[in-house]
């Protein structure tokens, strides 16, 4: 029904590839919108700092691949953190930095905001240990070791944050590491689902392909005789590494791939508690997500009545599909389309956009044109250099068939554009990423929730069109409206799949059948949903972010009455970076006290 988001998946290699000085980050009291002098902080606070301070420094030498996430480039040239021996190192050290964080700091004597930032980087600790010890993916899941090799050498060219030649040295020295990642994969890989090692097989393709056609392609303009004959034998080396692990795969770990994906109630239950503060039970969560689903059926129903009496209403929707700019116009329409959103929001004031720096509109690099529709590609939170956010769009290739440009420019058809716009820039994540760009704490600009993220553009989807945008009623406003159930629909049977999923038993099979009978999808993307929701257990934080953030508001407007505005609700959501939605409602409406953890 839609392309893939990045916002999903490519998005955590668009966020890996920002950038800023070779440099440590500023410390906490350093931060660049720091409004609060050292001399003033108390004790707890200062210790609060110092240990966030020589946590990220300490997390930026042990995982690279995150300090060039937050435009750190320290380490740009490092690979690391894949062999068992560090994987045990790294388990201890988060293990021991949780157990600390109570005797290095206060807790009760810090002020709400750092008291926030302590619940999150607590849970971060939580959510890492969970990770290393009970979902253990770099046992169960073979393509963990191809999305590091991956993402190593993509966020090295994916933004301008330092010279080619300089990128591509740092290239060349990562991918040394590369052969050794592939080998510490077939020594960890134990028991994982067919279904995983299946796709894993896929991806290796791709993976194939940037090392053998992408980053020779972006590093073309390298004049450097020695350098390009060090990355030639580095390439070599990778692409023999691949190679092998495509047949291990087919011929070894394919054959004994009999593991289950569903990670169990538990599990699942810390993961919501850690990443999203959430501790309603698996029952109540799927009780409503499967009661929004019908009332979100019976709506898009309804208004493809209005559109299309007595036809079907997915055959009114795919309708619609056929009204697009042509792939000339597309850079120029989608241009136009973000100025007409950003006017409409400060018209009417729905939230405040905190810089006059607009998300250019640019064509998607060639090299990744393959993997994405739309995307926002913005800066990490110390980057210095490539400051630019990036709002990119996909051109058809020219030499495919009319009837495959067709296909592909439906996507920007008039009627989804705008909402797709919304999401991913205003008032959506180009907005939120001004917002936390504001923010003082390195915790809230470097650490954050799924559902926050991707709930604040979900729901921004719907808030327009409730302001508006597009207009009341009539035939325009009902083909946005039309497009933005669809894509809702998309979210509520993600929502409904990754609990059944992991926790209910539903199948594979079942699953393709959810999205194609709940969702109206097509077969072949019903299948590629189905697959992301076993390896992606909460990709349910669309939906779940967008109901809790709608929670809020109407909690909001009950207490602050006549002094209720959607701007003051949209600014103050916001300026806290994106926490799980139960801090900034704890932060906004001074509510409740932070969850406690499971029991073990």
């Amino acid at each position: 029904m839609t392309a893939p988001r990045t916002s999903s998946t490519l998005a955590a290699l668009l966020l890996l590839s920002a950038s800023c000085t070779t440099s440590r980050p500023p410390s906490q009291s350093e931060a660049p919108s720091a409004t609060v002098t050292q001399a003033a902080l108390t004790p707890a606070q200062v210790a609060l700092r110092a240990f966030v301070d020589a946590h990220f420094d300490e997390q930026f030498r042990r995982l690279p691949l995150s300090a060039t996430s937050a435009g750190v480039h320290t380490y740009d040239g490092e690979l690391r953190g894949f062999t068992a021996e560090e994987r045990a190192s790294h388990l201890a050290y988060l293990k021991g930095r949780l157990a600390a964080l109570p005797t290095a700091v206060d807790r009760s004597a810090l002020p709400p905001l750092d008291r926030a930032d302590y619940d999150i980087l607590e849970n971060n600790f939580r959510s890492r240990i969970l990770e290393h010890e009970e979902v253990r993916s770099w046992e169960r899941n073979p393509n963990t070791y191809l999305s590091q090799a991956s993402v190593a050498v993509f966020q090295l060219i994916n933004r301008d944050f330092a010279p080619l030649e300089q990128r591509m040295r740092s290239a060349v020295s990562r991918m040394t590491k590369v052969p050794d990642l592939f080998a510490a994969a077939r020594t960890s890989l134990k028991n994982p689902p067919k279904l995983w090692t299946e796709i894993a097989l896929q991806q290796a393709q791709g993976t194939r392909s940037l090392y053998a056609q992408t980053l020779p392609q972006a590093f073309a303009p390298v004049k450097d005789a020695a350098l390009n004959e060090a990355f030639q034998k580095e390439q070599a080396r990778c692409l023999a590494a691949i190679d092998a692990y495509i047949q291990f795969l087919k011929e070894d770990l394919l054959p004994r791939s009999q593991g289950n994906y569903a990670i169990g109630e538990e599990t699942y239950r810390k993961k919501l508690l850690y990443e999203e503060g959430v501790t309603e039970s698996i029952d109540s969560l799927l009780a409503w997500g499967q009661a929004e689903l019908k009332r979100t059926q019976a709506q898009f129903k309804e208004v493809a009545g209005r559109l299309g009496p007595g036809k079907a209403p997915m055959d009114v929707y795919r309708e619609l599909s056929k009204e697009h700019p042509t792939p000339a116009e597309l850079v120029s329409s989608t241009t136009a389309t973000l100025e007409e959103i950003r006017a409409f929001l400060i018209r009417e004031r729905i939230i405040t956009v905190p810089s006059e720096v607009r998300a250019q509109v640019a064509e998607t690099p060639s090299f990744n044109r393959s993997l994405s529709f739309a995307s926002m590609s913005t800066p990490g939170p110390f980057e210095k250099q490539a400051t630019e956010a990036y709002y990119y769009v996909t051109p058809p290739d020219p030499t495919w068939t009319a009837e495959q440009t067709e296909q592909h420019m439906s996507f920007y058809n008039h009627h989804a554009l705008p909402l797709v716009s919304i999401h991913e820039a205003y008032p959506g994540h180009y907005v939120q990423f001004l917002w936390t760009n504001r923010v003082e704490s390195k915790v809230r600009r470097l650490l954050g929730s799924g559902s926050f993220s991707e709930g604040w553009g979900l729901y921004t989807e719907q808030m327009m069109l409730d302001e508006g945008y597009g207009g009341r009623s009539g035939p325009s406003a009902d083909k946005l409206r039309l497009n933005q159930l669809a894509l809702y629909l998309q979210r509520l049977a993600r929502y409904v799949a990754g609990l059944s999923l992991h926790t209910r038993g539903m199948t594979y099979e079942q699953a393709v059948k959810l999205f194609e009978e709940e969702a109206f999808m097509t077969k072949t993307n019903a299948e590629r949903e189905a697959r992301r929701g076993t390896s992606d257990p909460t990709y349910l934080v669309y939906a779940l972010g967008k109901k809790l953030l709608m929670e809020l508001r109407e909690d909001a407007k009950v207490q602050w009455g006549k002094d209720f505005s959607l701007q003051r609700f949209h600014d103050e959501v916001v300026s806290y970076g994106y926490p799980p939605v139960p801090i900034v409602r704890r932060l906004l409406l001074g509510e409740g006290p932070a969850a406690a953890a499971p029991q073990e």
